[in-house]
């Protein structure tokens, strides 16, 4: 029978590098283990898979948001429509995205919690999130002042992430250790880049949902699944860590070089940040993969491209995502459209072919402004 499917995301969407804007910005405070720690809890099924990786915490209030889990963002966020609820503001920062800069707010941090356990968050960071392209209605970004406190494990096989008692792991079941660099507020390797040139220090980012960051013209990259202006490229292998991989997904740059999330999810990934070591065992040599999920984004994508997907026309350009908090549902946004755009799809199963069920539009505030007629 017919099946609703969640997709994946292709469009890449930036981590954060948070520089502060004057010598009174609020710093972290020094490692602490926290005295209570979460159960595991299940993660997203589609992260890794051209998705972020996403955590529901709870307010005070007990109501509960996603937060995209992103050891590439140095404070925890939430945007800017929330500051009421914050109190006094207490700063304010330049937060940069890759070059962009905006400003932002600092707020006494609220309590957060995982499950029944209040997590560890030094300051909340208020900004307007349509301007740092994080995929459509997230409550917030779970950012390293809080990670860093934490032992965290992301089985992506299992589908579960678990928060260890660092004192307790047994470094020899978890893989190859790989010492981490604190710079910024956020975890570095000293280690060749995925292409295998040159040996640099490159970020450890899951918010990054491609493979990584490569030095331009590197040796054995395509161009023959993305386009060129994106300068993301095709590396059919590679081999790093003492391993081999294949089928890997990579942009170039001159700089800031990136180990993302589809890379780290081929792996049992153990963050041991109070020790500063993050272990990689490999699980598999490729990405981690759903064919129901690939068929269905290029049947999404052609209908784009014969001017049949409702709210789009086909000169768009597009960012294809699929969110947590919005079950069974793909969300995609314009360039320079602050709106969402929603569709269900239906079908891939045996001969049952596939089919466009529900098409809407919503406002900043997730408030429905147009639903669409299917053809």
């Amino acid at each position: 029978m017919p099946r609703i499917l969640k997709l994946r995301a292709l469009a890449a969407w930036l981590s954060l590098w948070l520089l502060c804007s004057c010598a009174t910005a609020p710093y972290p405070p020094a490692i602490s283990p926290p005295s209570e720690l979460p159960a595991d809890v299940a993660m997203n099924r589609n992260a890794g898979r051209w998705s972020l990786l996403f955590v529901t915490l709870r307010w005070e209030n007990g109501e509960e948001m996603p937060f995209v889990v992103d050891t590439g963002s140095s404070w925890t966020l939430c945007d800017e429509s929330l500051q009421p609820r914050l109190g006094k503001r207490l700063n304010t920062i330049t937060v940069a995205t890759w070059g962009n800069e905006h400003k932002a707010g600092v707020y006494a941090a609220p309590k957060l919690y995982l499950g029944n356990v209040p997590l560890v968050v030094s300051n909340i960071v208020t900004c307007d999130f349509t301007k740092l392209h994080y995929p459509g209605r997230i409550g917030g970004v779970l950012g390293m002042d809080c990670l860093k406190h934490y032992c965290v494990q992301l089985d992506f096989e299992a589908g579960r992430i678990r928060l260890l008692d660092p004192e307790q792991i047994n470094a020899a079941e978890l893989g190859k250790p790989f010492p981490l660099t604190f710079r910024w507020n956020l975890p570095f390797i000293h280690q060749a880049t995925l292409a295998g040139g040159i040996i640099t220090n490159a970020l450890i980012d899951t918010g990054y949902d491609v493979d990584g960051r490569v030095e331009k013209g590197a040796a054995g990259t395509t161009n023959a699944l993305a386009a060129n202006e994106s300068k993301t490229l095709h590396l059919p292998a590679c081999s790093w860590g003492g391993e081999t991989y294949t089928n890997l997904i990579v942009r170039q740059a001159d700089s800031r070089y990136v180990i993302g999330l589809r890379f780290l999810a081929r792996h049992l990934v153990t963050f041991d940040f109070p020790h500063q070591t993050m272990y990689l065992k490999q699980t598999r040599r490729g990405p981690l993969a759903d064919k129901d999920i690939e068929a269905a984004v290029e049947f999404l994508t052609d209908l784009k491209k014969k001017g049949q997907a409702p709210g789009w026309s086909k000169h768009d350009k597009v960012s294809i995502y699929a969110h947590p908090s919005i079950p069974d549902t793909l969300g995609t946004q314009k360039n320079r459209d602050s709106s969402v755009y929603y569709f269900t799809v239906t079908g891939g199963s045996g001969d049952i072919p596939w089919k466009l069920q529900k098409a809407w539009r919503t406002d900043q505030k997730d408030q429905t402004i147009e639903e669409y007629r299917i053809p």
